[in-house]
């Protein structure tokens, strides 16, 4: 393996290049590059990587169902069966670190599988585990290995669309990555109140995990074109018998040094010096801990206040569901007609600030929605009212999440996926933390008061993405990591 410029002195890297022939594609329509794939292949990819998105997602919320079961069986408090949820959230945090870098070096697909596989099988501990301290420690592993699918959704995304379906890519997977932890607590209400034990509720994100992964494992194509250029060097030293054949890949080689440098330090180096990092990914981290948050209190509301079953309670997140559906093809939409003509008009050219107008609606959508849900709240109130408060909340958590996702990669072109890195650890964060308390406001200050809290706090945050829509262009412009300008990718 050649030298990496790494460790090596001063020109290694440009010494490697001439003594090597470098595989590069042909050019912007080489068929091999997965941009230039069959429409039919790059949905496929597609698909896939929102159905492990989806098992991965509804694993993360649908042991919460189980709660106050497993805490009577078990003997421990509410508050600790709560941890079942935050742990798999924590393990959220870290994944991102490993997952990232094992996807830019090794390829996407090998990595993407052994996550969601390896966390279904620490499933089993949550299913056949006979206390509380092997139920958490499974959990916080399944969430560990589990983020796989959020840690390469972005860059599988980029590997095989331009920018225009880029965003229209990401809004179906980003739809399913929503919708999975709201399907998690109406598909574990009904395991835990028929009359199948409550471990089903992990048998079934277990077998689903495991399918999935499988059928990838056959019918998945790599997509990380610098991995397709090291697998086509390999080829051709074979075919041709030349061992001077390399790739960019096998010339710039690995080492601790750049691991520690590009996928540890530079995220948050990145993140405490870009304010529209910052501030963006506060926003979504906010909304990302919101969406974990109303998964606790939906039972209290619907189940405490209203007296309804558990099954039952759980119906009403489907109104979650409708809003995301709805933000879907809105933004789908808007990408291939507002946005789309943009570009057009630019002659190819995109500001990532064409993306904000849509996420600025979303803000606006999301405290109408949280004052609406807290205020009909009242079992004198007719629960229809109550429920489709939640197709507002969905429509504008969802809108601001995607929205703010795409925007942070087209501003980050170069180094997307360091800025994603540190955007998912401190989102994880807010998804930890945020059921931790959600009990303890919902029942201490009613549900009308505590959905007026968030959403006075969902105000505050609104002028967010004004901001940027109006100033993007000219703090981008005296950043050192963001491009002033982008290109559509050929």
């Amino acid at each position: 393996m050649p030298q990496d410029i790494e460790c090596g002195p001063a020109g290694t890297l440009e010494l490697e290049v001439l003594r090597h022939e470098l595989t590069e594609f042909t050019g912007p329509d080489d068929p091999s590059h997965p941009h230039n794939w069959a429409l039919w292949r790059r949905i496929w990819v597609s698909f896939m990587l929102a159905m492990f998105n989806l098992v991965v997602t509804i694993s993360s919320s649908i042991f919460g169902s189980a709660q106050k079961i497993v805490a009577e069986e078990f003997g421990v408090s509410d508050e600790v069966t709560v941890l079942g949820t935050s742990l798999f959230l924590v393990g959220y945090i870290i994944g991102p670190l490993i997952f990232g870098p094992l996807s830019e070096r090794f390829g996407r697909k090998y990595p993407l599988i052994a996550g969601v596989a390896i966390s279904s099988l620490f499933g089993l501990m949550v299913a056949l585990g006979h206390n509380m301290a092997t139920l958490l420690v499974g959990r916080f592993l399944a969430g560990l290995f589990g983020v796989a699918p959020i840690a390469v959704l972005g860059g599988i995304i980029t590997d095989c669309w331009n920018a225009v379906y880029r965003g229209v890519a990401m809004a179906f997977c980003i739809c399913l990555v929503f919708s999975g932890p709201t399907f998690g607590p109406v598909i574990g209400g009904f395991i835990v109140e028929s009359s199948i034990d409550w471990r089903w509720t992990m048998w079934v994100v277990i077998i689903a995990g495991l399918a999935v992964s499988l059928l990838a494992l056959i019918a998945y194509p790599e997509t990380h074109p610098p991995s397709l250029l090291y697998k086509q060097a390999k080829r051709l030293r074979k075919e041709a018998g030349n061992q001077n054949i390399r790739s960019n890949l096998e010339v710039e080689g690995f080492s601790i040094r750049l691991l520690v440098r590009v996928y540890l330090m530079r995220p948050w180096i990145l993140f405490f010096t870009e304010p529209i990092l910052v501030l963006l990914t506060l926003y979504q981290s906010y909304i990302y801990g919101l969406m974990y948050l109303f998964y606790q209190s939906y039972p209290i509301a619907f189940g405490d206040v209203r007296g309804w079953s558990i099954g039952v309670a759980s119906l009403p997140l489907l109104g979650i569901i409708i809003g995301v559906l709805i933000g879907t093809v809105v933004v789908v939409v808007y990408t291939l007609t507002y946005f789309k003509r943009k570009m057009d008009s630019r002659g190819g050219n995109f500001e990532p600030e064409d993306r904000l107008p849509l996420m600025i609606f979303g803000g606006c959508l999301v405290p109408i929605g949280l004052f609406w849900y807290g205020w009909t709240s009242s079992p004198s109130i007719p629960w229809p009212s109550e429920v489709c408060s939640g197709i507002l909340i969905g429509w504008g958590m969802y809108t601001i999440f995607i929205q703010c996702f795409v925007y942070i990669v087209d501003c980050y072109t170069d180094t997307a996926n360091s800025a994603m890195a540190a955007n998912g650890v401190v989102r994880s964060i807010f998804g930890a933390i945020f059921p931790l308390f959600a009990s303890y406001m919902f029942h201490n200050l009613g549900v009308d008061w505590a959905a007026s809290l968030v959403a006075f706090l969902s105000l505050i945050m609104v002028p967010v993405p004004i901001i940027f829509w109006r100033y993007g262009a000219r703090i981008r412009a005296r950043s050192k990591a963001t491009e002033q300008r982008c290109e559509a990718d050929i």
